[in-house]
């Protein structure tokens, strides 16, 4: 499983947290275009992206608001609904075919009751979804245009090539022209 591999970068790795990934984690293939996880649902399952990308959604005054990308190595999970037991208020779905780890947060957590290691991986999940969310708030917060696609571009250099430019202007909060103009720019 890709994610021990990535997980050990970060946590140290004993039988008892490989056990729990083997046991308790599926991976699935999703196809393009696949809901994941639905809007207004409780959703308590933490994604780990083996391959390919997916996206966090939802639906303003019927428009299609994209508020994330997530590639290869990262994890992504409906933090409402995990924190405040609430219905998710994002959609995610595979923008391309995709290889992804499921892991039950409820489950995670039973784990960390009894083991160090699974707590710490928990952090490691938890810290890893607070400093994405930091950089989204900088970003919409503290940077142009210009400078949010270029942030995007460092966090994710082939999105071009992987997402449609409607999902990633939407991402930037610009229209599609904005977007080509800026591109035009670099």
């Amino acid at each position: 499983m890709k994610i021990l591999q990535e997980v050990e970068k970060h946590v140290k790795i004993d039988a008892e947290i490989e056990k729990f990934f083997y046991e308790e984690c599926n991976t699935y293939t999703f196809e393009k275009g696949k809901l994941i996880s639905e809007q207004n649902h409780y959703n308590r399952n933490i994604y780990f992206v083996e391959k390919g990308m997916l996206r966090t959604f939802y639906y303003e005054n019927g428009k299609d608001i994209t508020s994330n990308f997530y590639s290869e190595g990262k994890v992504t999970a409906n933090i409402d609904t995990l924190f405040k037991n609430e219905p998710s208020k994002n959609n995610i779905e595979a923008i391309e075919k995709s290889v992804i780890t499921v892991c039950n947060y409820n489950k995670l957590e039973e784990l960390c009751s009894v083991s160090l290691t699974a707590a710490n991986f928990s952090r490691y999940i938890l810290g890893n979804l607070m400093l994405q969310m930091s950089s989204r708030i900088i970003s919409l917060q503290h940077m142009s245009a210009k400078e949010k696609y270029i942030h995007l571009l460092e966090e994710n250099p082939n999105i071009i090539l992987r997402a449609p430019l409607g999902m990633i202007a939407s991402y930037l909060g610009i229209s599609q022209e904005t977007l080509s103009r800026i591109r035009s720019e670099l």
